[in-house]
């Protein structure tokens, strides 16, 4: 007789890691994605220039400046991060310190995700979302300090001399900028996103504990409200009722030969 019994912590469990594993792969990919805004926010000159207002023509970047020649339609390019000097403004330093660091944090993570490979999940998961929230912190920090240099010299060339800190004068944010702050946004949501499966992770039962066994949490009927770890295994066991010896009557005697009954 075959006894089979219901593991409901099993389709739990199955379902439960076949979600999280989609999950999982939805955030690595969005983390990739985070980390090439990154670095195209840095590199990109684009983070505010002219507009069809203003006196001169030119756009800036973190430590970039671009201008337009007097001499023909090409636009003159200086700063690099080779010569720290040449960027223009002591606030476009900091930010572009700031950044940086954002992007190799990010860079960081990006190869933190081979961590899955050798850890647990939950470790992985914590590891990579720690450094996504530092670097959404230090991007803020770079975007919240760029405005303070907009009263460069070089900046009301082209934005006119209404240009000041924390405002453009005639010129406008580019789309660099903007991308920035939707990088910002992204690594919130993302580190957010890595301690909910952290957590979520380190809650998951062992998945050998629960394929055709019972154990005495199962049987007891709490094993899916306190989620503790099974205790001993309780194999089905088929057992036979005890019978009494046989009891011949006191007034008889077993045959002693065939066809022989002695009263």
């Amino acid at each position: 007789m075959e006894v089979q019994y219901q593991d409901t912590s099993t389709t739990y469990y199955h379902k439960y890691t076949r979600n999280a594993k989609a999950v999982g792969v939805m955030w690595g990919i969005f983390t990739i994605c985070y980390a090439i805004i990154a670095v195209i926010v840095f590199i990109q000159p684009q983070w505010m220039g002219d507009t069809s207002y203003t006196e001169g023509t030119g756009y800036f970047g973190l430590y970039r400046t671009c201008r337009l020649e007097n001499a023909g339609q090409v636009h003159s390019c200086t700063g690099s991060l080779d010569h720290f000097s040449t960027i223009i403004s002591d606030a476009f330093k900091a930010a572009t310190v700031f950044v940086g660091i954002s992007v190799i944090i990010i860079l960081l993570c990006v190869l933190a995700l081979l961590l899955f490979l050798f850890i647990k999940a939950s470790s992985a998961y914590l590891t990579c979302g720690l450094l996504q929230l530092f670097s959404g912190i230090c991007l803020m920090l770079g975007c919240i300090i760029y405005p303070a240099g907009w009263d460069h010299e070089d900046i009301r060339a082209v934005c006119s001399n209404d240009a000041d800190k924390f405002s453009l004068g005639d010129c406008t944010i580019r789309w660099a900028y903007i991308l920035a702050i939707v990088g910002i946004f992204d690594s919130l949501l993302l580190s957010i996103l890595a301690f909910v499966l952290s957590a979520r992770q380190a809650k998951l039962p062992v998945s050998g504990a629960y394929q055709g066994q019972l154990t005495k949490s199962e049987l007891n009927g709490y094993t899916l409200e306190t989620e503790s770890k099974p205790s001993m295994i309780i194999q089905p066991v088929m057992t036979v009722p005890e019978t009494g010896p046989d009891h011949y009557s006191e007034y008889s005697q077993p045959q002693s030969r065939t066809g022989d009954f002695v009263l």
